[in-house]
C-alpha cells in the first residue's frame, strides 16, 4: 500500500476517534430530493457577490455538492455531460484539457495559447486546467457561466466561466472517507481504485481547518498489441488539500488554502489509430512513404512487423512505447474576507506552479524506431485581487476592484533537453518534399540521422493589470439596471530559440542549403536552425507588446412578480493578443496574433412554478467575435492565428422538478450554430484522388477558406436529462438517479476534415445506493452503461504532416460499473 493511501486511511482512522463514533450526516439531502415541498434555493457568486441562482441575471448552471454526488460526478467530463452548453476535450494526457462553452472554446495541444473559457477555483484564476481539476472532491458547488464574461472575470472569459467552488473549514467536527472500486471495459478490462478523505471542524474558536486527500489508481484501458511493451491509458494521480481559517474580528475572516495535485508513474495520452487507405490508393500518401509502406519495407530490419489492428474504435494500438506522462500543480492562496462599514471587502492573493513532462519514443505508433517526443512544460502565476462590494438588497447595490497577475511559462526545459530524439530508422525514411529515390533504395534526404536531436527554448511572460466595477440601480420592485465596466492593460514578452544538433554521416550526406548541415526533418520543419548570412527561415524571435481593452456590460431585468424575472444583456468582451512560440517553422510574421472582441446579446426568462416545485431557465443569444483567436494544426507545427468574423446563434433552456411520490428531475438542451463567417487562413486537409469527399479549397499561401463552415467541437444541439428517485426505508434512505446526455455531430478536428465529423451519440450513467441511519452509504453504479464509442479530439498523426495516412482518435471513456462505499462521522 502507498504513503498516499496510509495517510488517507490515517486521516479517516483519526476522524472516527475525535467523533467518538458520533455518525453525523455530512451530506443532508436538500427538500427537493425529498419532492415534498418546493425546490431548494441554490445560491450562486456569479456576479461576486451571493444571490439566489433563480435571481441573477446571468445564464447560470450550479451543479451542487449533493448532485454531484448523486449523480457520481468526479471530473470535468462529468459536469460537461450535465451542462449541455460546456464540452471538455483531452488530448495528449490530462494535462492536455480544454473546455469550450456554447461552441467557442480553445485547443487544448498549445499551452500558450490562452483559453476562452476562464477556469477558477475559490477566485483563483488557473493557466493550466488538466493539472489542477482532476478530481473533484469536496465541493459545495460548480457554477458554469454561459457565454462572455470579461467585465467581471477578465481576460480569458470571452465565452465563459467554470467556477469551482470548495467546502470551507467547518465550525463543528464533521468527516468522511469514501472508497470506490469499478472496472473499465476498454481494449483491455482495467480495475480502477479512488480513496478519498476528509476532515474538518474547529481547533480553538477562532480557528479551524479542513483537510482533503483523494487518490485514485486506474489500469490501462489500451491493450498494446507488441509483446512485452505494457499496455497503455492508465492512470495514478492524488490531489491534497487543506485549508484553515480565522477569525481575526467579529467582521473579518481570513483563510489559507494550499493544494497539490500530481500525475506520476503514468502512461497515459495514447490515441486509436488507423491506416487510412483511399480507393485506388491501399496506404499510400501522395510521397509513397506511407505508415502502411513503412511497416512493410522497414520493419523486418528492426524485427518488428505490421500491426494486425486497424480498428480505430477498439482501443486495441501496437506501440514500441506508451506514451509517458507525468506532472504537477500546486496552489497557494490566502482569502480576507472585512467589514468597512456596511461595505464588503474582499482580498484573493494567489501563488500557483506547474509541471508537465510528456515522453514518447513512438509518436506515430509505427513500431519502428523513428521519433521520440520528450515535452517539458512549466510555469506559474502570481494573482492579487482587492474588491469592495455594498450590501445585497440595497436600492443601489454596486461593486469595484483592482486586480493584477503575472504569469510566465516555459517550454524545452531551458533547452537543456531535446524534444525531439531521432532513432535509427529515420535514416531510411525520406523527407517529405525531397527529390528521393523511391523505396526500397536509401534516400538521399531523409528525416534524420540516429543522434539527430531538436531542441526548443521557449519562454513567455505576461503583466495584466485592470480596474473594474458594476453597479445595480433598483429604480422599483420590478426593474433593476446594471452597468460594468472594466479597463485593462497587458503587456507579454516572449521569445523562441529553435535549434537542431545535426550528428555526421557515413558516407557523407549532401549539405543542405548554405552548406551548413543535412537537410532532414528537423532542421527543415520542426527544430530549424537559423544561421547568420544564410537564407534558411529565420524561426528564431524575441517579441514584446502592451495593449489596452476595454470592456462594458449592460443589462436590464424586470420581475414581473415574485417568481419571474426577465432579462436582456449586451455586452463586449476582450482577449489579449499572444504570440506562437512552439516549434516549428513558421515565419517571425506568422508568429503573432492579434486582440479578440467580442459582442454579445441575450435574454432570458428564470421562472418558478407549481408554488416552486418547478423552476425554468431559458436564453437566447448572439455573440459576433472579431479577430477570433483559432487554432489550427498547420504543416507540422500548431499554429494560432485570427479568423476575422465568427458569429454564435443559439437558444438553451433548463429546468429542475419536483415530481413527487419521491421523484425529481432535471433538464436542459442547448442549440449552437458557431460559425466562420469570414476566415480565409484556416487550416487544410488532405485530400487524395478517389476519396469520398471534395478536395478543400487552397489558397496560394497554402491555407484554405473556412468561410461558412461550422466550428469544430460545436455541435448544434446537447441535452441532458436527469431523473432522481428517493424512499424513506426502516434502516434508511434508498436512491436511485439515471442520466442521459445526447449530442448531434460534431467536426473533431480544427481543420474540418471530413474524416473528422463525429456522429450523434448519447451516454447514459446510472446509480443506485442506500444510505444508512448510521451514516454508512453503499451504491452501485454504472458509467457508459450502453458502451458508447465516441471521439473528443481526432485528426492525423502529425508526423509527417496533412498527407498522413494515419487517422488518431482520443476517445471518450469507455463503459465502467463498480461499487461505492462512503461512511460520514
Amino acid at each position: 500500500m502507498t504513503l498516499r493511501h496510509n495517510c488517507l486511511l490515517a486521516c479517516a482512522s483519526l476522524g472516527a476517534l475525535l467523533s467518538g463514533g458520533a455518525a453525523i450526516a455530512a451530506d443532508a439531502t436538500p427538500a427537493a430530493d425529498k419532492s415534498s415541498g418546493p425546490i431548494a434555493e441554490v445560491v450562486v457568486t456569479a456576479q461576486k457577490r451571493e444571490q439566489s441562482l433563480q435571481k441573477v441575471p446571468v445564464s447560470v448552471t450550479a451543479l451542487t455538492a449533493s448532485t454531484l454526488t448523486q449523480a457520481g460526478v468526479v471530473d470535468m467530463q462529468g459536469v460537461s455531460n450535465m451542462v449541455p452548453a460546456m464540452t471538455a476535450q483531452e488530448s495528449n494526457g490530462p494535462q492536455a484539457q480544454s473546455y469550450h462553452i456554447r461552441g467557442i472554446g480553445s485547443s487544448p495541444d498549445i499551452p500558450t495559447f490562452e483559453p476562452d473559457v476562464a477556469l477558477f477555483i475559490d477566485g483563483v484564476y488557473l493557466p493550466r486546467s488538466g493539472l489542477s481539476v482532476d478530481d473533484l472532491a469536496d465541493l459545495a458547488r460548480v457554477e458554469v457561466l454561459e457565454g462572455p464574461q470579461s467585465t467581471l472575470y477578465g481576460k480569458n472569459a470571452t465565452a465563459g466561466v467554470i467556477n469551482i467552488v470548495t467546502k470551507g473549514p467547518s465550525r463543528r467536527f464533521e468527516a468522511r472517507v469514501e472508497g470506490t472500486v469499478s472496472n473499465l471495459e476498454g481494449g483491455r478490462n482495467a480495475s480502477a481504485y479512488r480513496l478519498l478523505g476528509t476532515i474538518s471542524g474547529p481547533i480553538s474558536d477562532r480557528l479551524r481547518a479542513r483537510l482533503s486527500v483523494v487518490t485514485y489508481d486506474q489500469d490501462p484501458t489500451f491493450k498494446n498489441l507488441v509483446p512485452g511493451v505494457g499496455d497503455a491509458n492508465n492512470m495514478h494521480r492524488y490531489s491534497v488539500r487543506g485549508e484553515v481559517e480565522a477569525d481575526l474580528s467579529a467582521d473579518t475572516t481570513f483563510r489559507v488554502d494550499a493544494s497539490r495535485s500530481e500525475i506520476y508513474h503514468t502512461r497515459a495520452g495514447d490515441s486509436d489509430v488507423m491506416y487510412y487507405a483511399y480507393p485506388g490508393q491501399p496506404g499510400a500518401g501522395p510521397l509513397g512513404n506511407s505508415l502502411l509502406t513503412l511497416d512493410t519495407l522497414l520493419g523486418p530490419g528492426f524485427h518488428t512487423s505490421p500491426c494486425a489492428n486497424n480498428n480505430i474504435n477498439d482501443r486495441k494500438i501496437c506501440t514500441s512505447s506508451p506514451y509517458q506522462t507525468s506532472g504537477y500543480s500546486n496552489v497557494l492562496s490566502g482569502t480576507l474576507n472585512s467589514k468597512l462599514g456596511r461595505n464588503s471587502f474582499t482580498s484573493i492573493t494567489a501563488l500557483t506552479d506547474y509541471k508537465s513532462h510528456v515522453y514518447n519514443p513512438d509518436i506515430a505508433q509505427l513500431i519502428i524506431p523513428v521519433f521520440a517526443y520528450n515535452d517539458i512544460m512549466k510555469g506559474g502565476t502570481f494573482s492579487q485581487e482587492f474588491r469592495l462590494t455594498s450590501p445585497t438588497g440595497d436600492k443601489l447595490e454596486w461593486l469595484a476592484g483592482l486586480y493584477y497577475q503575472h504569469t510566465n511559462f516555459g517550454r524545452g526545459d531551458d533547452g537543456k533537453t531535446p524534444m525531439f530524439i531521432v532513432e535509427p530508422a529515420s535514416a531510411f525514411i525520406p523527407l517529405p518534399g525531397a527529390p528521393n529515390p523511391p523505396f526500397p533504395n536509401p534516400p538521399v534526404f531523409v528525416l534524420g540521422q540516429p543522434g539527430d536531436l531538436g531542441y526548443v527554448n521557449s519562454k513567455s511572460r505576461s503583466n495584466y493589470s485592470a480596474a473594474f466595477g458594476q453597479a445595480t440601480y433598483h429604480f422599483n420592485d420590478a426593474f433593476a439596471l446594471s452597468l460594468g465596466a472594466r479597463i485593462q492593460h497587458e503587456e507579454k514578452h516572449a521569445s523562441v530559440l529553435n535549434s537542431s544538433s545535426i550528428s555526421p554521416t557515413t558516407p557523407a550526406i549532401p549539405l543542405g542549403p548554405c552548406g551548413a548541415f543535412p537537410l532532414n526533418l528537423l532542421t527543415a520543419s520542426l527544430t530549424p536552425t537559423a544561421l547568420p548570412g544564410c537564407p534558411l527561415v529565420p524561426v528564431n524571435a524575441n517579441f514584446s507588446h502592451g495593449t489596452d481593452l476595454f470592456t462594458w456590460n449592460a443589462t436590464g431585468e424586470y420581475h414581473l412578480d415574485n417568481v419571474t424575472m426577465l432579462y436582456l444583456t449586451v455586452s463586449r468582451g476582450a482577449k489579449a493578443f499572444g504570440y506562437n512560440i512552439g516549434f516549428g517553422n513558421a515565419l517571425p510574421s506568422q508568429r503573432p496574433f492579434k486582440d479578440e472582441y467580442v459582442y454579445n446579446y441575450e435574454a432570458g426568462v428564470k421562472t418558478s412554478l407549481f408554488d416552486g416545485r418547478a423552476r425554468l431557465a431559458a436564453s437566447v443569444f448572439r455573440a459576433n467575435y472579431h479577430n477570433f483567436q483559432n487554432a489550427s494544426f498547420v504543416g507540422l507545427q500548431f499554429l494560432v492565428n485570427n479568423a476575422k468574423e465568427v458569429s454564435v446563434t443559439g437558444a438553451e433552456a433548463s429546468g429542475t422538478f419536483a415530481l413527487g411520490h419521491g421523484f425529481t428531475a432535471n433538464a436542459a438542451a442547448t442549440y449552437v450554430d458557431a460559425s466562420y463567417d469570414t476566415y480565409t487562413d484556416g487550416a487544410c486537409y488532405w485530400w487524395a484522388p478517389g476519396a469520398p469527399f471534395a478536395p478543400p479549397t487552397v489558397n496560394p499561401s497554402g491555407t484554405c477558406n473556412l468561410s461558412g463552415k461550422t466550428l469544430p467541437q460545436a455541435p448544434h444541439w446537447r441535452t441532458s436529462f436527469g431523473l432522481q428517485y428517493q424512499r424513506n426505508l426502516s434502516l434508511g434512505d434508498f436512491y436511485s438517479r439515471a442520466d442521459w446526455s445526447w449530442q448531434s455531430s460534431q467536426y473533431t478536428s480544427g481543420n474540418l476534415d471530413p474524416r473528422s465529423l463525429e456522429a450523434a451519440y448519447s451516454v447514459v450513467n446510472l446509480r443506485a445506493g442506500l444510505k444508512l441511519d448510521n451514516g454508512l452509504d453503499v451504491s452501485v453504479f454504472g458509467n457508459n452503461v450502453f458502451n458508447q464509442t465516441y471521439a473528443t479530439i481526432s485528426g492525423v498523426t502529425n508526423l509527417f504532416g496533412p498527407s498522413d495516412p494515419a487517422w488518431q482518435k482520443f476517445l471518450g471513456a469507455p463503459r465502467e460499473y463498480g461499487v461505492t462505499l462512503r461512511k460520514s462521522f
